[in-house]
């Protein structure tokens, strides 16, 4: 199974100004002009405001009525905060954006009114409210009506919409105050126009060719809170013709990573080093991360690789202080743009494992208390048991209170017994647990190697 793209849309929406218009009776009004500072770039926690769907049908006809539904962005800070540049998309369409017509209605708007298509994104994307501030109060909330049209030559498939906008809080200073909020991405199925009632004398579209993916010198371990490590992402086009390719990046892991803990950069044709906008890899697969290369210019973002030649991009990952300590794979992807009659297609690369590890100096989580699963009975006999002569004195253990008590062994047998408790035996307690913890997570990470080698599409 192909891995589904899931695009954070704030990425493609323009952050633009400009002045405001009034929305009598809506929960929050559309701002006044405002000079709204927005710094390119800047990197915070979880955005304060939350989007969510509402009426959103799962199933859509090719060909068939409009269907409504609506997008509520909720300001769950305790102060003002200034919304802009909403956005629209459909992701993991197939087809290109004239097979679908978004209409939208502001807060407050009475009439419908046409999207604005972005055309140089890989899926379908609309701008809405261009440049106009919505201003939302503390706790107030402000709905989108959205009626999204699919042409009856739209292929069927399942399809990921999302709505997305960039957030400014006045409270913070410049280069904290900007976030992007974004919706959940649930699935939508595109049914065809009408069921089949003859054999098709048309082949169906086949999937466009791909390129070779992969990355090289990827760390073995990430410091949580330390510098940002270099490695590279290699394509290779040895499909026999010219292609247009997007790559990304895939965390792949048994437990979920924040993608508010993951800074993920990559080097630009100019030079310059711009952040990876991040995306969720859908509701079955929570735990897996998905960051593309992609600077919201969707022709720049495009690489063309010609017939044979090969492309090496620079990338660096640093992960925040409050990232959890785990094991996880770094899987390079490609996506291809179809040209007319083909469907896009995506190649996958082999797996790079890695660990996060924290900072010099962090104190470090206990060990988990695991249960003897072979208990030691006791020994019967004081005479079947051997007394251990004192350690020496770069070794020498501390004494309890009332003399020394000393630890005793069997002569010969396939496991030790104790005379009783103490402090000699803690150290190798602890380095037991630590011996299964590292055996276990050694072997997590070898499945999910063999997992995603077997089969990286699953």
């Amino acid at each position: 199974m192909r891995i589904r793209h899931r695009r954070f849309l704030t990425a493609t929406a323009a952050v633009t100004l400009a002045s405001g218009l009034a929305a009598a009776g809506a929960p929050a009004a559309l701002a006044a002009p405002r000079a709204v500072t927005v710094v390119p770039g800047a990197r915070t926690g979880p955005s304060p405001v939350t989007i969510a769907f509402g009426g959103l049908p799962g199933t859509v006809r090719a060909g068939g009525a409009p269907v409504e539904f609506t997008a509520t962005l909720r300001n769950t800070a305790d102060h003002r905060l200034d919304v802009l540049s909403p956005a629209f998309g459909l992701a993991d369409t197939g087809a290109g954006q004239g097979r679908f017509r978004l209409e939208y209605r502001p807060p407050g708007a009475a009439q419908w009114q046409d999207a604005g298509a972005d055309a140089a994104g890989t899926g379908a994307h609309w701008a809405l409210d261009r440049p106009v501030v919505l201003s939302l109060a503390a706790g107030a909330e402000a709905t989108y009506r959205l009626r999204l049209t699919v042409a009856a030559d739209a292929p069927a498939g399942r399809v990921a919409p999302g709505f997305g906008a960039v957030v400014s809080d006045p409270a913070l200073p410049p280069e904290q105050r900007t976030t992007g909020a974004e919706s959940d991405h649930p699935d939508l199925v595109v049914a065809p126009a009408a069921a089949p009632t003859t054999t098709p004398t048309t082949a169906p579209a086949t999937p466009a060719a791909t390129a070779e993916v992969g990355f090289e010198g990827v760390p073995v371990s990430f410091t949580v809170g330390g510098e940002a490590k270099p490695f590279k992402l290699v394509l290779t086009n040895r499909s026999g013709r010219d292609l247009r390719v997007v790559p990304s990046a895939l965390f792949q892991g048994a437990s979920e990573l924040p993608s508010s803990t993951v800074k993920f950069e990559f080097r630009t044709a100019d030079g310059q080093w711009r952040e990876a906008a991040p995306g969720g890899g859908g509701p079955e697969r929570p735990a897996r991360l998905r960051f593309g290369l992609r600077t919201g210019d969707g022709n720049s973002d495009v690489i063309a690789l010609a017939k044979g030649e090969s492309r090496t991009v620079e990338v660096r990952l640093a992960f925040t202080g409050d990232a959890p300590i785990l094991f996880e794979s770094l899987v390079a992807v490609s996506a291809t743009l179809p040209e007319p009659g083909e469907s896009a297609a995506e190649a996958v690369g082999e797996a790079a494992d890695f660990i996060t590890v924290p900072a010099a100096g962090a104190t470090a989580a206990p060990a988990p208390a695991l249960p003897d699963p072979d208990p030691v009975p006791e020994v019967p006999e004081p005479s079947a048991v051997q007394v251990v002569p004192a350690a020496a004195p770069s070794a020498a253990p501390s004494p309890t209170a009332g003399g020394s008590r000393a630890v005793a062994a069997p002569a010969a047998g396939p496991r030790l017994a104790s005379t009783g408790g103490g402090t000699a035996a803690e150290p190798m307690a602890i380095t037991g647990v630590t011996a299964i913890a590292m055996g276990v997570g050694t072997l997590v990470v070898a499945r999910r190697r063999n997992r995603v080698r077997g089969g990286a599409g699953n």
